[in-house]
């Protein structure tokens, strides 16, 4: 006899700010209705020019974290690490009133001296490039007292423009429609998944909004909260965590541009 009551998935919604601040607002409204955890990653931009908007979504108990998103950070020194996480640490942490545990760089990217920067400020958790397809997986190298979260990446099946986090702009970039994406949200088989939207994209046009809302809609998944999400995480030597640096596209080559994306119909 079939299982009537399958184990859903868990799953982390991760909004990361694209200096966005109406889709930001936006996507923290609709989470606060669901009463539904995420992460929500601010770049210095939003800090500093939105730092009500980022004390009130704050306030209703969101966990925000830093991300620098001119560069990645692979092979880049110590002192440029530590510096560009401190900053962001010091503004998200006056804008909150809460600590900053958790760090991302452009493309997820990390090295070692992430690991030791994070550790030195306090950090418990980084971001990383999906490593294991689709599926999301939580690390903790034994020489370091941070963990490491390895988001979701795109299908193997789209992986011609190389990998990507599973996310509105990375199925956007490659010419995927919001059907299309909400037809993989849909498909995904993993136990575990970190699900990322964008705050210029998913946040303020129709279409990517809606295939999000769609999937929120199904509730096949257990959505977790940031300390609920990395309570077992896979204990190994910091060489023996698989690390993704590729990055094969640099420019994106949408089905539609975004401007010609259709508008969330916001009240006046």
């Amino acid at each position: 006899m079939p299982n009537s009551n399958p184990k859903k998935t868990d799953g982390m919604l991760l909004v990361l700010d694209r200096q966005n601040a109406r889709g930001l607002k936006h996507w923290a409204d609709e989470l606060k209705k669901r009463n539904m955890p995420a992460c929500i990653a601010i770049g210095k931009v939003m800090a500093e020019q939105h730092g009500s908007l980022i004390a009130e979504i704050a306030g209703r108990g969101f966990e925000f974290c830093g991300i620098y998103n001119e560069k990645p950070f692979w092979n880049e020194s110590y002192d440029f690490q530590y510096e560009e996480i401190r900053i962001m640490k010091d503004k998200i942490e006056s804008r909150t009133g809460k600590l900053m545990r958790l760090f991302g760089s452009k493309y997820f990217a990390y090295d070692e001296n992430t690991l030791k920067a994070a550790e030195a400020l306090g950090l418990k958790f980084i971001f990383a490039r999906g490593a294991a397809g689709t599926k999301a997986v939580l690390y903790k190298p034994e020489e370091y007292d941070v963990q490491i979260l390895s988001v979701s990446n795109i299908p193997a099946s789209m992986t011609e423009m190389g990998t990507g986090s599973l996310c509105d702009e990375s199925l956007w970039s490659r010419g995927e429609s919001p059907e299309g994406f909400k037809s993989i949200l849909f498909s995904l088989k993993e136990e575990r998944i970190i699900i990322v939207a964008q705050t210029h994209l998913s946040g303020v046009k129709l279409h990517w909004w809606n295939a999000y809302q769609d999937f929120l809609d199904a509730n096949i998944v257990n959505w977790n909260s940031l300390d609920e999400f990395t309570s077992n995480p896979v204990v190994l030597p910091n060489t023996r965590i698989p690390i993704n640096t590729e990055v094969k596209y640099m420019e994106p080559n949408p089905r539609i541009p975004l401007e010609q994306e259709p508008d969330y119909p916001f009240e006046a």
